[in-house]
């Protein structure tokens, strides 16, 4: 394309088709035109390797087909999605929700509410081959997914610990998740998935862009490993806080985290029921955690402390743009220092980091979004306003942080951040999927 791109030139976004051919999944996308000749096609791939099992269960492919969608939707956000190979009314209501859902964030920022709604049709695929039962066996090593922070270490250290060996699952070649996989000890396999060179190209054209529910695609990518490779469940890191979303607009709860979030392990495991397959498949572990209470597991184990990254520079697509450690300023470099700070102390978090947030005037608005005192939680993956200002209240009755510019320009907040560190209603359940099996691995006592 050489033209500027203009997203209301399209009508409809098509879902092609799908193959896997030599371990190398393709799924196929087209922006319809509304008039001839600016048709857009895309491929997505991800290579699960020469070597991967056959065959893959259908069901899943297709799922996956569907679930990096949103990707090439959002380029022009049509009012239409259209499926040229048969799916199940099921199977278009999953996509329905993954768009109103997945892209909340997308539309909040754009401006574009009816993104959110659109008409999702295509051929029916009424009665079908009869499937054989379900050959998950629960009891088979899981497949745990590496993100290269905090929260996955803790998955891993915890099934260690209780004798559960896992197999340990990346999406591309990032050097922290590289790390942690090496100091945890365990067998891993790794997939590489690339976005169309297409979408990049009118992205820099004028095609409507932002955030994707990315976590939706490596939960179906992990859910086909764990099938083809013949382990238990693909047991994820998401833990409550993401269930809590960051602006309620037109009516909507817009997650930055939807995809990390209940909501979605609900309805992803709604779809394997749907589809005859054990919803036990695929669960949180941690879901039932606060950030806080992570954190306090996670400062056991130290032989990770020089490797963890939860800061997004690192892990850019691009490998020219990625950073060697924490960049020091977004918000998920200005959570997690926060929550650590009363866990690990000043010397060894600026020893992690590598500098002290806090000594950094420029943080500030960042941090009163994160503790609940400033315009609202960030797009970002971050825990809950109550906890991270009892996490300040703490760093505010410790003279090692004193002196900081950030915590002495809080501290005439006290009163406001004590507040909202109250706000937490621990009488509310969480909810999770937690197998009793798993859910031993969480209990201290044991």
């Amino acid at each position: 394309m050489t033209a500027p791109f203009d997203p209301a030139a399209y009508r409809a976004l098509s879902i092609d088709g799908y193959e896997l051919a030599e371990g190398r999944f393709t799924a196929q996308y087209t922006l319809r035109g509304r008039a001839p000749g600016v048709d857009v096609t895309f491929a997505e791939v991800v290579d699960f390797g020469p070597d991967f099992p056959r065959p893959v269960d259908d069901r899943l492919l297709r799922l996956l087909a569907l679930t990096c969608s949103p990707s090439y939707y959002k380029a022009a956000a049509p009012a239409h999605i259209e499926i040229a190979f048969p799916t199940h009314p099921f199977e278009r209501d999953y996509l329905r929700e993954l768009i109103a859902g997945g892209l909340g964030e997308f539309a909040y920022r754009n401006q574009l509410p009816d993104a959110l709604t659109p008409e999702v049709s295509g051929p029916d695929a009424a009665g079908g081959p009869v499937r054989p039962p379900d050959a998950f066996d629960a009891a088979r090593p899981p497949l745990v997914p590496v993100g290269g922070g905090k929260d996955s270490v803790v998955t891993i250290e915890l099934l260690k610990g209780h004798g559960v060996e896992p197999m340990l699952f990346s999406v591309n070649d990032f050097e922290p998740i590289d790390r942690c996989i090496e100091i945890s000890g365990c067998d891993s396999t790794r997939v590489r998935r690339t976005v169309s060179r297409t979408l990049i190209e009118v992205n820099a054209m004028g095609a409507l862009n932002g955030h994707v529910p990315v976590t939706a695609i490596n939960s179906v990518i992990g859910l086909i490993v764990a099938d083809a490779l013949g382990l238990g469940p693909v047991v994820f890191s998401n833990e409550r806080s993401s269930n809590v979303g960051n602006v309620v607009w037109h009516g909507r709860d817009v997650n930055h985290q939807w995809s990390k979030s209940i909501v979605f392990e609900t309805l992803l495991r709604d779809t394997l029921r749907r589809h005859e397959l054990n919803p036990d498949r695929y669960f949180s572990l941690l879901r039932a955690l606060s950030e806080s209470e992570i954190a306090n597991r996670f400062r056991a184990f130290e032989q990770y402390f020089g490797a963890f990254i939860s800061c997004n520079r690192p892990f850019a697509l691009d490998p020219q743009r990625r950073a060697a450690s924490w960049c020091g300023h977004c918000p998920k470099c200005l959570f997690v220092f926060l929550l650590m700070a009363p866990r690990l102390g000043r010397v060894r978090l600026e020893k992690i980091f590598g500098r002290n947030v806090f000594a950094d005037a420029d943080n500030l608005p960042g941090i009163e979004d994160i503790v609940g005192v400033g315009a609202h939680k960030p797009f970002e993956c971050v825990g809950e306003y109550y906890e991270a200002a009892e996490a300040m209240l703490a760093v505010l009755d410790d003279p090692d942080w004193g002196g900081l510019a950030l915590v002495e320009a809080l501290r005439p907040q006290r009163d406001r951040l004590a507040s909202v560190a109250a706000s937490d209603d621990p009488s509310v359940p969480p909810v999770h999927y937690v197998p009793p099996r798993y859910a031993a691995v969480l209990d201290p006592g044991r």
